[in-house]
């Protein structure tokens, strides 16, 4: 689908003058208050608790749950977007999911509208409703309070609510994956109800059934209900807008919902006919899909190649101008930022200002190997441009050779300008890591991005890339401390692996410190395991399971390993900290023998204090994560390789392998707050490094971090990377030249994924001094994208010290003296 055919690339006599309705949207989008919405949690709660037969299987009742919810859905049109359909029943809502995170709000009802850092408005009658009627039922019932009463409080579910060590994820969300919307599209949600009503028929008709057997006819009945739920609420959408087209007096409006009203009478129930069906078809499956799962990372995947042929139809026919074409591209986006996650004020310092982060992916190669670059990826790009939301997360791949030369310039371009999206993909390194996990390549050329950073074979591999977050620091303070870590102080959490003066070379400790990571990842591996048994036991997605290749052929719910790959993602906090502690124990203790490890102890426990010029050393002497020195390239590689086929060597609940990855949204800056002095001169509760990126300040050399991070074995990364790095200025067309023809050598060094900031270190300080002045400054987290006056503090200083870059010289920017003492080593 590489066909382009617009003469200006740039779309360039295209903005929000000659697009007022976007501009009219967008402001009301920017400006709405997040609200606490319980529509969901209400109608899900009410019929399990008062209306659902129990003698069913689980997979019937949540599937009949999930549909009374739709059928009583509110049908809302509250602006002039030309979308029908919201995701819950506040112009800007955080759905509650009481099963999964929601419960987690119960002790903060009374405070979650006033508090001080990004409140949430709930209303006196629904705190009270769920207060009184929601929750209650939900005590004993959620994943995480199931899991421990069905394994006994197990000694891994303690590790976990330490927070200090590592994250299940499962007891929020599986989410992280990408669905297959295309056909759905082409086919409409009636066809795959008749095909699931056809294999159940054809189960009955054998008279006896296996308990397999009847587990499947259950599945296929379920995918009927679960369907037939988002049809009923497109009806009542459809039926909605004709009321009040027929009230209506602005002929521009009325028109609007009249073409809604057929709109939505069409889709998702029968094959989308016009792009303005398949946008719309699109965003109501996306509803549907939130009907049944926590609204966390669900990302729509490849638009520019699902949309394409409506497009390319429509455009050649004479049915859709470049502007309506872009005018439902902007209204898709806007629509994709009407929810928010639902975050209780504890959870601020993990994930603070990260919003739903639905990935959109453009560009790159199709299945046949050819260049995908088409007319839609250059509308979304455009879009993403000029409309600068937090969501979409969009990630444009590009592959050197197929895709052209333009095409990585425009991408550049549009990062320069909007200074922070999208990110970038080198699709021949990403192709050859998922087809290395056992992805046939022509499902491995289609690959979509998940959530922040992961690589997902689109529609096809169920990957819950999310389940594991882990902190590599914990396990490095294990190693230090004989087991123990500061932050808990002398309890004894991993086993006995040796006091300092016990380790005579760095092997021996190296060998300390698998040992303790080992154990950590074995009890997060556990934890995720008997969270996946509960999911299928109380939680089963037969509405997702329809829209993914595997689960209908095989009549096998998600859950239970029915997409075509399987597989968990364990994502890790803390790599450049971790790698640079490693690099200075091996050189300052056994190779300058500058500290002796039971002094390199004690100086860690004081923070410092009193070892200046030790710190000193440690700080500017010894080799960092980001350069080309050849022990800070063994450490870096050796943990990854290590880490991989730890991983590697488990098989999930489903049947697939552990993949691991390195993004850590906003937890690498909460959880820096949680760990002591490190031996790399950190000094003690200042944040860590994010994802895969060098350690601020580090790796003074653009060049040797571009060839040090690109030089990382990509197949031991399988769940994707987030690299972040940050320039002072992009000015003029030779700086935008150099930046994108700088992207493309790191590609071609091996690098996976880059993300950029483009602003100063006087900009940004500016910005948390005056955050009034700066509403919409967009900054690239650690995988996804966030208004910079969203975040915490911490989060804030993170972003700030990165290194920037200066672009002509190739030379890191100096850092303003009179702010040093944000730096984490000072």
């Amino acid at each position: 689908m590489g066909t382009v055919t617009l003469k200006d690339i740039r779309i360039a006599d295209m903005n929000l003058e000659t697009l007022p309705l976007l501009s009219s949207l967008k402001e009301q989008c920017l400006s709405a208050k997040a609200e606490v919405c319980i529509e969901r949690a209400k109608h899900i709660t009410t019929f399990l608790r008062d209306r659902a037969d129990e003698s069913e299987p689980m997979e019937m009742r949540y599937a009949r749950a999930v549909n009374y919810f739709l059928a009583n859905k509110r049908s809302l049109f509250s602006d002039d977007s030309l979308l029908a359909g919201t995701t819950t029943a506040k112009a800007f809502g955080a759905p509650v999911y009481p099963e999964l995170t929601g419960i987690y709000i119960w002790p903060e009802l009374d405070t979650m509208t006033n508090r001080e850092k990004n409140p949430q408005i709930l209303s006196r009658t629904d705190a009270d409703e769920l207060n009184f009627n929601i929750f209650p039922y939900w005590m004993e019932r959620n994943i995480l309070e199931a899991t421990r009463a069905r394994e006994g409080n197990p000694p891994c579910m303690k590790l976990f609510e330490r927070t200090v060590f590592f994250i299940a994820s499962k007891a929020g969300t599986i989410s992280h994956t990408v669905p297959c919307y295309r056909v759905a599209l082409e086919k409409g949600l009636e066809a795959i109800i008749a095909e699931a009503a056809q294999k159940e028929q054809r189960l009955a008709g054998k008279g006896s059934l296996s308990p397999d057997e009847a587990q499947q006819r259950d599945f296929y009945r379920a995918v009927q209900i679960a369907l037939s739920g988002i049809i009923t609420y497109a009806a009542n959408l459809s039926a909605r807008a004709a009321e009040l087209a027929r009230q209506e007096t602005d002929p521009v409006r009325r028109k609007n919902l009249e073409a809604m009203a057929s709109v939505c009478a069409q889709v998702p129930a029968k094959p989308a006919r016009t792009f303005r069906e398949a946008v719309n078809g699109l965003w109501i499956l996306q509803i549907g899909i939130h009907a049944e799962n926590i609204n966390m990372a669900m990302s729509p995947g490849r638009l520019d190649q699902i949309l394409y042929p409506w497009y390319s139809r429509d455009m050649a026919d004479g049915k859709l101008t470049l502007k309506e074409a872009m005018e439902l591209v902007g209204c898709l986006w806007l629509k994709l930022n009407d929810n928010t996650n639902l975050v209780p004020e504890t959870s601020e310092e993990l994930f603070g200002g990260a919003g739903t982060v639905p990935a959109v992916t453009v560009g790159g190669i199709d299945e046949e190997g050819e260049d995908a670059v088409n007319d839609l990826t250059y509308i979304m790009l455009r879009i993403t441009e000029l409309l600068k939301t937090r969501d979409p997360s969009l990630n444009a791949r590009y592959y050197m050779g197929k895709n052209s030369v333009a095409y990585r310039d425009r991408v550049a371009e549009v990062i320069a300008n909007t200074r922070a999206v999208p990110a970038f993909y080198n699709d021949i390194a990403a192709i050859r890591t998922l087809e290395n996990q056992g992805i046939a390549t022509k499902d491995a050329r289609d690959y979509a991005i998940i959530g922040c950073v992961e690589l997902s074979a689109s529609g096809r591999s169920y990957d819950a890339s999310s389940s594991i977050m882990l902190n590599l620091v914990s396990a490095l303070e294990l190693a230090l401390y004989n087991g123990t870590r500061p932050v808990t102080e002398e309890e004894q959490i991993g086993p006995a692996t040796g006091v300092a003066e016990s380790f005579q070379t760095f092997e021996a400790f190296w060998e300390a410190f698998k040992t303790q990571l080992g154990c950590l990842i074995g009890e997060a591996v556990q934890l995720n395991e008997m969270m996946g048994k509960t999911h299928q036991e109380i939680l089963p997605t037969p509405l997702l399971s329809a829209l993914f290749e595997g689960p209908m052929e095989k009549g096998t719910d998600l859950i239970f390993g029915g997409a075509r790959y399987n597989s968990s993602g364990a994502t890790h906090i803390g790599f450049a900290d971790t790698v640079d502690s490693l690099n200075a124990i091996e050189k300052g203790v056994f190779i300058d023998r500058r500290v002796t490890f039971p002094e390199l102890i004690a100086a860690l426990k004081r923070d410092f204090e009193g070892d200046a010029a030790l710190h000193a050393y440690l700080v500017n002497r010894v080799p960092k994560y980001g350069s080309e020195d050849p022990i800070a390239v063994k450490n870096s590689h050796n943990l990854l390789r290590f880490l991989y086929e730890t991983y590697q060597g488990y098989t999930n609940y489903r049947g697939g392998k552990y993949r691991p990855a390195y993004w850590t949204m906003t937890n690498h800056a909460g959880q820096g707050k949680l760990s002591g002095a490190l031996p790399n001169g950190r000094r003690a509760y200042r944040i860590f490094a994010s994802g895969i990126t060098p350690v601020s300040q580090a790796a003074g050399e653009l060049a040797a971090c571009l060839n040090a991070v690109g030089d990382i074995n990509v197949l031991h990364i399988p769940g994707g990377e987030a690299f972040n790095l940050k320039y002072s200025a992009i000015q003029g067309e030779e700086d935008l030249q150099k930046f994108s023809a700088a992207i493309e050598a790191y590609f071609r060094s091996g690098g996976l994924h880059i993300q950029f900031n483009i602003m100063s270190y006087e900009m940004l300080l500016d910005a948390k001094a005056h955050p009034d002045n700066y509403p919409e400054l967009l900054v690239r987290v650690s995988g996804y994208s966030a208004y910079f006056k969203d975040l915490n503090e911490a989060m804030k200083d993170e972003i700030i010290t990165r290194t920037a870059y200066d672009l002509k010289t190739g030379k890191a920017a100096h850092f303003p003296e009179e702010h040093k003492g944000m730096l984490p080593s000072t």
